[in-house]
Order: C-alpha cells, then structure tokens, then sequence
C-alpha cells in the first residue's frame, strides 16, 4: 500500500519522510512565465561563448523541459509506467534519446513541435508521467533502484544540492543515484530552466511573474543568477 505523500519543493534529508516534487507546479510556473510572450521574446538568445545561459531561448527552455520530462520516464521509469507494453508514441524515441545518437540535441523536433501551446501539452503529459512514478510507486522501492552512470564536472556539481541517495565514485568517475534522487534531479532540473526563462525576460526588460523558490540547483550562484559566468562543463570527467 503506498502511503499519502506530501507535495514539496524540496527534498527531505529524512527519508522516513513522504514528500515528493510538486510537478504539477512547474507546468503552472512555465505557463505563467511565457504567458502572452512574443515570438521575438519566446525567440530571443545570445550564442556567445561566455554566455552559455543564454544560448536557449524562452522557447527552447520549455522544449528542453518537455525533453526532459518525456525522455528521463520513459528511459527510467518505462518498467514502473508501463509494464509489459511500449510507451506511448507521443514523440519519435529515437531521434529523442540520451547521448550522442540523439537526433535532437535535448530538445524536441523543431519541425514539429515549436508553438508554445504544442510544447505545453507535451509538458503536461511528461509532467502526468514524473508524478505517476512518484505517487503511484513506495519511496522504499525507488531508494533500492540504483544506476550508475558516467559523470561530468556538470552532474558532479548539482548532486551537492541532494541530501542523500546519490554518491561521486572517484575511482572510475560514475556517479550513482537511486530512482528516487534522480526524480528529484529531474525537478531541480527544469525549475532551474525556468529561472533561465525568468533571466531572459529580465535581459529583455520584461519582469518575472512567479516568486520561484531557491532549492535545488537555483542554491547554486550559476543557475540563480548570482553569476552570468558559464557553468561547469557536461563533458565527461
């Protein structure tokens, strides 16, 4: 029997504690944030070298997010979500995968799916599947799936923002999650693309709408704001 669970923002260091991210939140915040925009503001970027944050547009922020919220469940979580059948087809899986066989480099076909609308809907459906494997599934459960994967000065950085359920391995460079950080990794991840989107508004002249809450990744100076300096790097360690 999975017990009722606690939306938070933020991950409990107690993990006798059922709190879990509140998703449905970041569809909210997204829709907020690029309410009205234009296509010049949804559009506007700067592809500098020294200004990494800025080289996804509004637009491109929300179709990472949507690529994020698609790819990791069905990557990760397709056993829990779907037992014994295919995902559904609501993108093309593989143009849409991780690594370098990845016809689209973490976002969605452009060719496709490029309306604000469009992308939205797309978020709406990952962000129903990210919360399924959270409230559907016993937090026991997720902290016994593990996966290690190789790691970057990138991943290495942002999994301090946990308080437990991933480890650094220094003699091979891996760093190992259980299925229950790695959900909330997910979280911190597209709440910090939201802020990117608060940031570009901000370069535009255009104020943010929603007073987001600094955890996970928005703790660190890079991805609040404190800095407009490029982050560290996603190449391998």
């Amino acid at each position: 029997m999975v017990l009722p669970k606690t939306l938070a923002f933020e991950m409990n260091p107690d993990e006798t504690v059922e709190d879990i991210p509140d998703y449905t939140k970041l569809l909210e915040w997204t829709a907020a944030e690029t309410y009205e925009l234009t296509d010049q503001q949804l559009d506007y970027d700067d592809l500098s070298p020294e200004k990494e944050w800025m080289w996804w547009s509004c637009r491109r922020q929300v179709s990472h997010m949507c690529w994020d919220a698609l790819v990791f469940p069905k990557k990760r979580c397709g056993e829990l979500l779907w037992p014994n059948q295919d995902p559904p087809n609501i993108i093309h899986w593989p143009s849409h995968q991780f690594g370098k066989r990845a016809k689209f480099d973490r976002v969605l076909d452009e060719g496709l799916f490029w309306t604000l609308p469009t992308l939205l809907l797309k978020l709406e459906v990952g962000i129903g599947w990210l919360n399924r494997v959270m409230t559907e599934n016993d937090g026991k459960d997720l902290r016994l799936m593990l996966q290690t994967v190789t790691a970057s000065a990138f991943w290495k950085h942002v999994i301090s923002t946990l308080p437990r359920g991933t480890r650094f391995n220094e003699e091979d460079k891996t760093i190992t999650y259980t299925l229950e950080a790695s959900l909330w990794m997910v979280f911190y991840e597209i709440l910090s693309h939201i802020r990117s989107i608060q940031r570009l508004k901000s370069h535009q002249g255009l104020s943010p709408v929603i007073e987001l809450p600094r955890v996970g990744y928005l703790t660190l100076p890079h991805y609040w704001g404190d800095t407009n300096d490029n982050g560290p790097s996603q190449d391998r360690l």
